[in-house]
């Protein structure tokens, strides 16, 4: 069944919604019985997609993805890039199989996205808290390893945009972790004041926000740095901590 229709629910504009379609057309020709599912997910199917500045993101599952069906995907693939179409391509194995080490993401998929044909590849699919804890917790220690190597690597210079090119996955990590007991997962700004109680300062994380969402109005740098630079390594002793 097509789930077109489900694309009127989104901002994609009309031009996006047709290229959508006549990628999951060719996809449908080019993989014939070995195509499972198309689903569309991320920003194209929440609230915040931006025409002509978000990806629009799509989970082509599939029975097998041998070179012949590889090959059959060129074109379709790339038309779809020329339209900002970023398909993902996977085979049923790979998605079961792979919870364990892209929690997050699946996480992050399965809170925003739209079946466009064949069955939901992502109702069934669960993810360990365990795992979500370890991701988390891995992400966040790279991005305290990159705060301090950027630093002392280019002598405090281009702090406004490191910090802004990893706030985002940051903060992500963040609500997912303290997210971990509950079933819905908490909202960015819900994290942030949540993490208080744990000891990272909400000011920091809002300083190091603002650096992505206004970067010209960036003032005194060195003292956001600081403090995202702490806010960031007690975030990241705080999720060891909740380790079993």
């Amino acid at each position: 069944m097509s789930g077109f229709e489900n694309l009127e629910k989104t901002k994609l504009s009309a031009d996006d919604r047709m290229a959508v379609e006549r990628f999951c057309w060719e996809a449908r020709e080019a993989l014939g019985e070995k195509l499972l599912s198309i689903t569309l997910y991320g920003s194209a199917a929440r609230g915040d997609y931006a025409p002509g500045g978000s990806d629009i993101n799509i989970l082509v599952l599939t029975a097998s993805l041998d070179l012949t069906a590889l090959q059959g995907l060129l074109d379709p693939v790339s038309r779809g890039l020329r339209a900002g179409i970023h398909p993902l391509l996977m085979t049923e194995t790979d998605l079961k199989s792979s919870a364990d080490i892209y929690p997050v993401k699946y996480l992050s998929m399965k809170e925003s996205y739209l079946p466009l044909w064949g069955e939901d590849p992502l109702a069934g699919l669960t993810v360990a808290r365990e795992h979500i804890r370890l991701r988390c917790e891995q992400e966040m220690m790279n991005q305290l390893l990159r705060l301090r190597r950027h630093y002392v690597y280019h002598g405090g210079w281009g702090l406004a945009d490191k910090i802004a090119s990893g706030v985002t996955g940051f903060l992500e990590n963040l609500r997912y972790a303290l997210s971990l007991d509950r079933e819905t997962p908490m909202t960015r700004e819900e994290a942030i004041a949540a993490a208080e109680k744990y000891g990272v300062p909400p000011e920091a994380l809002r300083g190091a926000w603002a650096l992505k969402t206004d970067p010209e109005g960036a003032r005194e740098i060195e003292r956001v740095y600081e403090e995202y630079l702490k806010a960031v390594e007690r975030a990241v002793r705080m999720i060891d901590s909740m380790g079993g």
